[in-house]
């Protein structure tokens, strides 16, 4: 029960905190306190229309200690970062933007379980929309099996994409980035992004069905196309592989946590 709770929050924290913010927003929001409010409204109010539309049975005060905790957590993080961090000078590194998304992602998940943990006595069945209950059982469909994979989906995209580019940041070789660490010219970001994310779903099915040794024909496959320069630099080389490895890390463990 708490894990599918847990399962079901974390799909509305991810669609809330990635997909309905833009990266203009989530650079903004760092330096001027009216955008860290602006994105906790429009996290308030995706929230609210995703519980309306297919969680009609969670309660109101869960709603809100969900939303609360968000907003609380975000001006807590522009207060550390804006106020402390000018002021002591010796923060400055430990409040960097790697740093401080992993704080800042640990905590939310931190409240979020804590939340599941405070609705464990409650139905999960009972949350669901009726309509929609019925829809996918005259498909054939488990609304939980659907739940499990929409929240794989979920982290191997964009928030895998972006933990990938803040981790990888601090070994970027010679001022030059890999394709899918999200640092190059926007067409190469995208494309490597895209790429990143499409390897993942390959790995997160053959893990699914059980077929671990297919996941490195996509290792094979993606060093294939990079081999001219593998070969040729050993820095790039290294940055490479620490970028798979994270890659690799994240399918495997949203696969393995969730499915």
């Amino acid at each position: 029960m708490i894990k599918t709770v847990f399962t079901i929050l974390l799909c509305v924290h991810l669609l809330g905190d990635f997909y309905f913010q833009t990266q203009k927003m989530a650079d903004r929001k760092r330096e001027r306190f009216s955008w860290t409010i602006g994105h906790s409204l429009i996290y308030t109010l995706g929230s609210w229309l995703l519980f309306f539309l297919f969680l009609p049975g969670m309660k109101i005060r869960y709603i809100l200690a969900f939303v609360l905790a968000h907003a609380l957590i975000d001006i807590v993080k522009y207060g550390v970062c804006r106020r402390w961090g000018r002021r002591c000078p010796a923060l400055k590194g430990v409040l960097g933007g790697r740093n401080v998304f992993l704080f800042d992602q640990a905590a939310h998940l931190l409240t979020i379980l804590g939340i599941a943990f405070w609705m464990r006595t409650m139905d999960a069945a009972g949350l669901y929309r009726e309509g929609i209950r019925a829809f996918f059982d005259a498909f054939g469909f488990h609304e939980t099996v659907l739940i499990r994979w929409a929240v794989v989906l979920l982290i191997i995209h964009k928030p895998a994409n972006i933990l990938i580019a803040n981790i990888l940041s601090g070994y970027k070789p010679d001022g030059k980035a890999a394709p899918d660490d999200g640092k190059t010219v926007q067409g190469d970001r995208n494309a490597g992004r895209m790429i990143g994310t499409l390897e993942r779903i390959i790995m997160v099915i053959f893990i699914a069905i059980g077929q671990y040794s297919a996941v490195g024909l996509v290792l094979t496959a993606k060093s294939i196309a990079r081999y001219d320069r593998i070969s040729k630099d050993q820095s790039f080389a290294e940055y490479y592989l620490l970028g798979t490895l994270l890659s690799t890390i994240c399918a495997a463990a949203a696969a393995l946590l969730f499915l």
